[in-house]
């Protein structure tokens, strides 16, 4: 018997928990800023790959939020390349937003990440959180005020918009992979907005460091996480026996939840409940803040049982149903062109079809569009869909109006038309 090298043999220890996912020669996606952690795991995650004969590739996500960014990039992909390893870069393309930049550029990075996976037959992809990372996120869920699932903190395994994301390295520590790296004399970029104390972020991991000058290691609150996460798993347990009894998601994405059992259930399970649909129906993938969501809570159970918004989604009760569906101003309005291919607010894959050129809009039906199709076609009048849904269902248009509801099957039929394919891009997990 051949004796495996040390780290292979600690990657398969680290792999263990998921083989479920990794068998039958899979190819495997891994992050890759061209950090110590990313670049660290992506060397280890390598050196076992060629023993377990998977195939691995490396993406780079290019922000666009700095200069010298496509630069570090290129620099990442040269390294790897020089190891045999695939790499390739994703661009973050269009405006950027002035506030929320951190999270914008971290939604922006697992789309574009999940997106490829997807159109490459790629259904894992891992990245490089570690345990100084699991503990700063848990110090920051404390500071907001989170509850059990928010101290429970990063998953080491979710799914992500039909792929399933893997981090394997929550108990491994920053020292670990650092010195991995400098015995395989392997360079990595130092990512300056590490330092930059205006990101709470930043000055959280400060705080870990000092913490751990005084006794408190990172591995001792790691314990209280996974307590946590033990207790976390046990619930969402719970919750999807519930959603499968009591939970129906419709094709036209929006969901109908049986509001007597719902008002019944303990406050941690409906407080889950409410996370998962909204999870399904807005493509967000961070939930709601606690408080919104304890105060939507009062209303399921209070007499009157007012509509409400949560999580860019509307709830709307309707005698025993409760219907669920996404809330037209969280609704993202795009300008596409034929040929376009791309993911749309998380929960769609999108492709646009039709005359080279040819420009349009994507965007929710809305009242004036329902009005608009509804004299061309009044049969739709009778389709069995709560009309809140109706306005939200995906929609083509151009400077003459609607020209194709694929959920209603409803298409304008003039001569050169753009054509809509979309697709849900992932099931409920």
């Amino acid at each position: 018997m051949v004796e495996k090298a040390p780290y292979i043999e600690k990657m398969d220890a680290l792999l263990k928990p998921f083989r479920g996912f990794l068998s039958n020669k899979i190819s495997i996606a891994v992050a890759v800023s061209g950090g110590a952690d990313s670049m660290a795991l992506c060397l280890l995650l390598a050196d076992w790959a060629k023993t377990n004969h998977h195939n691995i590739v490396a993406l780079t996500v290019d922000h666009g939020l700095r200069k010298g960014a496509a630069k570090e990039a290129l620099k990442v992909s040269k390294w790897l390349a020089a190891l045999g390893i695939g790499h390739k870069t994703l661009s973050w393309v269009g405006q950027k937003p002035v506030t929320g930049i951190q999270a914008a550029a971290r939604n922006a990075r697992y789309s574009l990440m999940a997106h490829w996976c997807r159109e490459n037959k790629t259904n894992v992809l891992m990245t490089a959180h570690h345990l100084e990372d699991q503990v700063e996120t848990f110090l920051l869920r404390a500071e907001r005020g989170s509850g059990l699932d928010g101290l429970a903190s990063m998953s080491s395994m979710v799914g992500l918009e039909g792929v399933m994301l893997i981090r394997p390295l929550l108990g491994v520590s920053k020292t670990f992979l650092s010195q991995f790296l400098i015995e395989r004399q392997q360079s990595w970029i130092e990512d300056p907005s590490n330092n930059n104390l205006a990101f709470q972020r930043t000055r959280v991991r400060r705080l870990v460091g000092r913490l751990e000058q005084r006794g408190l290691l990172p591995r001792r609150i790691l314990r209280l996480i996974e307590h946590f996460a033990n207790l976390r798993q046990q619930f969402s347990e719970v919750v999807n026996v519930f959603c499968e009894r009591a939970v129906r998601i419709l094709p036209e994405l929006y969901g109908v939840v049986h509001v007597e059992a719902l008002k019944h259930l303990p406050d941690p399970i409906m407080e889950r409940v409410l996370v998962k649909i909204i999870s399904e129906l807005s493509g967000n993938i961070y939930p709601p803040r606690r408080e919104r969501i304890k105060h939507s809570m009062k209303k399921i159970k209070s007499i009157e049982m007012s509509n409400f918004t949560l999580g860019g989604c509307r709830f709307i009760f309707e005698g025993s149903k409760l219907i669920v569906c996404r809330d037209q101003r969280s609704i993202t309005v795009k300008i596409v062109v034929a040929g376009d291919d791309f993911n749309w607010d998380g929960l769609f894959d999108v492709e646009i079809s039709g005359p080279r050129g040819a420009t349009g809009k994507l965007g929710g039906l809305g009242k004036k569009g329902w009005i608009e199709i509804v004299k061309k076609c009044p049969e739709l009048k009778n389709i069995p869909i709560p009309h809140p849904v109706r306005i939200t269902l995906p929609t083509l248009f151009d400077d003459n109006g609607v020209v194709e509801v694929p959920s209603l099957k409803y298409r304008r039929m003039d001569k050169d038309n753009l054509i809509l394919a979309i697709n849900k891009s992932y099931c409920w997990i």
